[in-house]
C-alpha cells in the first residue's frame, strides 16, 4: 500500500511547478525527488553475516513566494527502510517514516536577511501497530545573511525528540558560487558539497552527508526502537536527461553506518540479529528529480 502511494505521489508532482525559482540560496531545488540508496556490508559476528539494507525516500516541495518576498513552505516526504540478516537463514524486516515539515521564510527589508522557521510532525516506526505511538515533532531556525549574489552564510538550529531522548543539531552553512564552474555550498554538519559545472547538463563534485533517525518498533518486538546512523564521503553526478528532469547517481563509502535496536536510551537489544552491527563499506543511490537550477 505504501509502495503505491509512493508512486503515485511522484507521478502527480513531476507536473508541479514552483511559483518561483530565487526562493533558495543553494544552486538548486527539487520540487520532487525519488531515489533508492543500497549498502551490502558483513557483520561483525563470528559467522560474517551479511547485511543489505535499501532505503526508498521520496520527497516533494510545495513552496509559495509572496509579494514581500516572504515565503511559506511544505514538504512531504515519505521513507521505506528494508534491511536483510543474511546467513544459514536470512531474515528480513522494515522501517517507515513520513513526514511533514511546514514553515515560514521571512526575508528583511534590505534583503540581507532571511529567517527560516520550520516545524516537523513525522511518524517513524515499523507501521506494525498503533501508530498514535509512532509520533515525533521537531523543528528547524535558521539564519541567512546575504553577504552578496554568490555569497551567504547561514546558522541556527535542530531539534527533534526522538526515541533516543532529545536530539539538538547546531547548524552553520555556506552557499558560495567561487566561479561559473565551481559552488561550494551546504548546512553542516548534515550535508555539504563542492559542485563543478560542465555545460548546462551536466555536474559532479564530492559531497558530504552525515544524519540520525530513530523508528519504533512494535509491541511484538517489545517495544523497542531503532537508532539509524549515517556518516558518508561520496562522488556525486547529475545529469539533465530532459529540461528539468534530473537523473543523478552517488558513489559513497560509509565513515560510519550503523542501524542498532535499543531496549531504552542507552541499552542495546540482543535478540534481533537484523540490526547489529556491521562494518562500513560502499554505498550507491540512484534516483530521479524534478530540479530547477537557480543558476
Amino acid at each position: 500500500m505504501l509502495q503505491r502511494i509512493l508512486i503515485y505521489l511522484g507521478l502527480i508532482t513531476m507536473v508541479f511547478i514552483a511559483d518561483n525559482e530565487n526562493l533558495f540560496a543553494q544552486p538548486y531545488v527539487d520540487i520532487s525527488n525519488f531515489n533508492t540508496q543500497v549498502f551490502q556490508s558483513s557483520y561483525k559476528d563470528s559467522i560474517k553475516a551479511k547485511n543489505k539494507t535499501t532505503d526508498y525516500l521520496l520527497s516533494v516541495f510545495f513552496p509559495k513566494q509572496f509579494k514581500n518576498d516572504n515565503s511559506f513552505l511544505l514538504r512531504l516526504s515519505a521513507e521505506k527502510l528494508h534491511s536483510e540478516y543474511r546467513s544459514d537463514t536470512t531474515y528480513s524486516h522494515n522501517l517507515y517514516a513520513l513526514s511533514m515539515p511546514v514553515g515560514m521564510q521571512l526575508v528583511s527589508k534590505n534583503k540581507k536577511w532571511k529567517s527560516l522557521f520550520m516545524v516537523i510532525p513525522k511518524i517513524s516506526s515499523d507501521f506494525k501497530d498503533n501508530l498514535r505511538n509512532d509520533y515525533q515533532v521537531g523543528g528547524t531556525l535558521l539564519f541567512t545573511y546575504v553577504q552578496s549574489e554568490t555569497l551567504k552564510l547561514k546558522a541556527g538550529l535542530y531539534y527533534n525528540k526522538e526515541y533516543f531522548g532529545n536530539y539538538f543539531v547546531p547548524l552553520v552553512g555556506i552557499d558560495w558560487k567561487a566561479s561559473s564552474h565551481l559552488s561550494l555550498y551546504g548546512i553542516l554538519p548534515s550535508n555539504f558539497r563542492i559542485e563543478y559545472r560542465l555545460g548546462n547538463k551536466f555536474f559532479t563534485g564530492i559531497g558530504y552527508k552525515s544524519f540520525q533517525r530513530s523508528y519504533r518498533l512494535s509491541a511484538k518486538l517489545s517495544n523497542n526502537f531503532v537508532r539509524a546512523r549515517e556518516t558518508q564521503i561520496k562522488l556525486f553526478t547529475d545529469y539533465f536527461v530532459y529540461k528539468k528532469i534530473l537523473l543523478f547517481a552517488d558513489v559513497a563509502h560509509t565513515i560510519g553506518y550503523s542501524i542498532i535496536q535499543y531496549r531504552d536510551k542507552k541499552t542495546k537489544s540482543e535478540n534481533n540479529p537484523i540490526y547489529s552491527p556491521f562494518k562500513n563499506n560502499f554505498l550507491f543511490t540512484v534516483g530521479l528529480a524534478y530540479r530547477l537550477r537557480l543558476d
